[in-house]
């Protein structure tokens, strides 16, 4: 066909007519004609550029309203109430762990509603639509807008195993006087507290991004050094896949934190 995108990736076909189905979806090409319903909608940004932050609530509205993904949000309610269009993100609150039990796609939830856990596996004639699980957490993710980690690295898992068990939530934004340290004296129990524990415990009950909470424990291993005592190990005893755990301090990770 000849045509290129901005990357230098040649366009087949097929692929040409899956991005204008989605475009169509997205209500951004007419059904009927495939002309274009906003003009202009992305005409400040070059395919090389960040999205501006005008564009990103464009893409966050489409994000929000698609049907593929609608029924991948509703896994993130805790309450039994219906979802609300406005505000979406903010009704989002729970904490979703998902895996495969069979097949090739993610087909199995555990998600926790109004204090009760629930599993869901995804029927067989449903299994297609699970093809947009990976798109939906790509998009979540790139929007700032989700986070996901594999539990592993936590050491929670399940019995029997399951293949590619991960966490995923909408995460808030940390605020400025929020204490890892004084969470962890609330509501931790122990002397010698171990970093990922710490870390999951906060995710599952406020939702902060691991990233943030390490930057955190960072500051306050300073700022509150009456609290706590940092442990820390040399990088080379830390594992690979569990390294973004952990905070580090030039070639040392923090491990563990002693109270005092």
């Amino acid at each position: 066909m000849g045509l290129r995108s901005w990357s230098g990736k040649e366009w087949t076909q097929r692929g040409l007519l899956e991005a204008t189905n989605a475009l169509k979806n997205f209500k951004l090409l007419s059904v009927a004609d495939n002309h274009v319903i906003k003009p202009g909608l992305f005409a400040s940004t070059r395919p090389d550029e960040p999205l501006s932050s005008e564009e990103i609530t464009i893409f966050k509205s489409i994000y929000f309203s698609y049907f593929r993904f609608s029924e991948f949000h509703s896994l993130f309610k805790l309450s039994g109430e219906s979802l609300n269009s406005d505000g979406l993100d903010e009704q989002l609150e729970g904490v979703v762990f998902y895996f495969m039990h069979s097949g090739r796609f993610t087909n199995s939830f555990i998600v926790r509603s109004q204090s009760v856990l629930k599993v869901y596996e995804i029927a067989d004639e449903h299994a297609d639509m699970m093809r947009f699980w990976d798109v939906y957490l790509k998009w979540g993710t790139a929007l700032g807008l989700l986070k996901k980690y594999p539990l592993k690295p936590f050491g929670v898992s399940t019995i029997p195993a399951s293949k590619g068990l991960s966490i995923a939530f909408f995460s808030k934004e940390l605020p400025k006087e929020f204490s890892v340290f004084e969470y962890a004296l609330k509501y931790l129990d122990g002397s010698y507290l171990y970093i990922p524990d710490v870390i999951f415990s906060i995710i599952m009950n406020r939702h902060y991004s691991v990233e943030d909470i390490k930057e955190r424990i960072k500051n306050e291993c300073i700022s509150h050094a009456e609290l706590f005592r940092a442990q820390s190990t040399s990088a080379i005893f830390i594992n690979e896949k569990e390294a973004f755990l952990f905070p580090q301090i030039g070639n040392v990770y923090i491990t563990h934190l002693l109270k005092l």
